[in-house]
């Protein structure tokens, strides 16, 4: 018998700050933006995987300072029961956090991450969650037929 591996879905970029500017300026692109994430949180869901979220905090004054508007997440985005929010300092969310334990804990070995094009936190992520031994997969956002 075949045992497949506990996966976990990481979404990056889900506060409110990385997505205020599109939304405020072009409200179907931000729905372009957002309709994969939700496909993509929505399956996880379905299929059983843990899903984490992250909440980045930022210096007093930045848009991702802690307890602020743009620090919260995005209100797509909520956290359900047997869900992860985690609270990071740093591009890594495995740097200096309990996210190793958490996924060790409940089986993990497969992460699907998630996050913006070009996300500074995706590229250190992926190579953090390596580093620590787990598979890593990065959601291709482009949409079909591009």
């Amino acid at each position: 018998m075949t045992v497949t591996p506990r996966r976990a879905l990481l979404l990056l970029d889900a506060q409110r700050y990385h997505h205020e500017d599109l939304e405020a300026t072009d409200v179907l692109a931000m729905e372009k933006r957002l309709l994969p994430w939700r496909q993509a949180i929505q399956q996880a869901r379905k299929d059983g995987d843990l899903v984490v979220y992250f909440q980045r905090d930022g210096e007093v004054g930045s848009v991702n300072e802690p307890l602020t508007r743009g620090w919260t997440l995005h209100p797509d985005f909520r956290v359900e029961e047997g869900e992860l929010l985690l609270r990071v300092q740093h591009d890594d969310a495995f740097a200096g956090s309990l996210l190793v334990v958490e996924l060790r804990t409940r089986g993990i070995e497969v992460l699907e991450l998630l996050a913006l094009p070009d996300s500074l936190a995706a590229r250190a992520t992926a190579q953090g969650a390596q580093a620590a031994g787990f598979t890593v997969n990065v959601i291709d956002q482009t949409p079909e037929g591009q």
